[in-house]
């Protein structure tokens, strides 16, 4: 009790600070999302920032020397998630490693029964329940943040992961405030996920991306990048995924609702 009582003071006291300048100018640079956010969720973004860069370790990989813009331009992403729902920041994630680039890792995949297939594979970040870490490509999280409205985003993916961990599953299932949120979430996942690989395999176009056809958890990160990047889009062909959503991370609020005014 004492020790919850001493974070959320230590808490408070960094979302009161006064944002760095440099700070701001490079979230306004680099992050297109921001200006679409109304004045009061871009003052609630900039505080959870601080919590977020005040508790989370950054380390750079690969020859990567880390800057003030490699760090805020990842937590500004990972902390639109957070907005309007209350939060303990990720509580799994202790350090995030930043690569230059996309980076290789080696891999075994099952294929099929006792046959499985081991290989060096390219990636461009990952997380898991329990690993207490998050890698990222410093390149292609940059680009998503430049570029709001095409669908992908690295960081708002394997934050997603983050968030499905909080329930201590990994199911694809964000912590919900309620039993009755919870289980119209799952009857929706159920039928969109179902969807999703029927389209993937026969061959039909999506706006989802079908690698969220490789199981429920990856369906919630992909379904997630495309609320944030195209919402529009994902209102006007999945209703049901897209009001879910909105019910999950309470983002699209009457105050911060202009976010729909971007690109779909």
């Amino acid at each position: 009790m004492i020790f919850a009582l001493r974070k959320q003071r230590r808490r408070r006291w960094l979302r009161a600070q006064p944002f760095p300048k440099d700070w701001r100018q490079i979230i306004e640079r680099n992050v297109a999302f921001f200006h679409r956010l109304s004045a009061r969720d871009q003052a609630e973004l900039l505080g959870h920032i601080q919590v977020f860069l005040g508790e989370k370790r950054f380390e750079g990989c690969g020859g990567l020397e880390l800057t003030d813009e490699i760090v805020v331009t990842i937590a500004v992403q990972a902390c639109l998630l957070l907005l309007h729902r209350k939060t303990d920041y990720f509580p799994g994630l202790l350090t995030i490693l930043v690569y230059p680039s996309t980076y290789l890792v080696e891999e075994k995949r099952h294929v099929q029964g006792p046959v499985w297939e081991e290989g060096t594979m390219h990636r461009q970040g990952e997380t898991g329940h329990r690993m207490g870490s998050m890698v990222l490509a410093w390149d292609v999280a940059k680009a998503g943040a430049v570029d709001s409205s095409d669908g992908k985003n690295v960081v708002l993916h394997e934050f997603a992961h983050q968030l499905d961990y909080e329930n201590s599953a990994v199911d694809g299932a964000p912590a919900f405030a309620s039993r009755e949120q919870q289980l119209s979430w799952g009857e929706v996942m159920r039928t969109e996920f179902a969807s999703l690989r029927s389209a993937e395999d026969i061959g039909i176009p999506t706006l989802l991306d079908t690698y969220g056809a490789t199981n429920p958890a990856e369906f919630f990160a992909v379904a997630t990048e495309a609320f944030f990047e195209r919402p529009r889009a994902l209102r006007s062909r999945h209703p049901k995924l897209y009001a879910e959503l909105r019910r999950a991370t309470a983002v699209f609020s009457s105050e911060s609702g202009r976010i729909l005014r971007g690109k779909s």
